[in-house]
């Protein structure tokens, strides 16, 4: 757990790892620019700290499914985490017109998360100028609004 200066609204065990899932505020220092951008976004998206058991830790995004409830409103089950992909925030660059695009990224490569990416309505495209992934290669959870 984060200690309890800052505790998590939801906390899941994963054979590999801790996931801390928090409402809103207060957040760990380390997860401040994560809620500041789920603040912007659907109560879908909320900020996540994932500790690996073998050390180390990442400030993510936790997104929910859009066809689903958000995050559990009781104690939490591993169910409670079926379909929900993490993300981290980036610029992604369109190949086709140059245009930088602020986005939440999803990260795949993590056990459990990557396979989740099915649930979700990924953006496919440069908003820019509407050229689709396979030419653009903008792929995202979700486009962040300006702030």
């Amino acid at each position: 757990m984060t200690g309890d200066a800052h505790p998590p609204a939801w906390h899941f065990t994963l054979p590999w790892a801790e996931l801390d899932v928090f409402a809103r505020d207060p957040v760990p220092p380390v997860l401040r620019p994560a809620a500041d951008l789920a603040a912007r976004l659907e109560d879908r998206f909320r900020p996540a700290l994932l500790r690996f058991a073998r050390g180390g830790e990442g400030a993510y995004v936790a997104v929910w499914p859009p066809d689903r409830p958000g995050p559990p409103q009781d104690v939490p089950h591993p169910d409670d985490l079926r379909g929900v992909a993490l993300g981290q925030a980036g610029t992604l660059s369109c190949r086709v017109c140059s245009a930088r695009v602020p986005a939440l990224y999803p990260e795949a490569g993590l056990p459990l998360f990557g396979p989740h990416l099915a649930a979700h309505r990924l953006i496919g495209g440069c908003p820019q100028c509407g050229s689709g992934f396979a030419t653009s290669r903008v792929q995202a959870l979700a486009v962040l609004p300006p702030r």
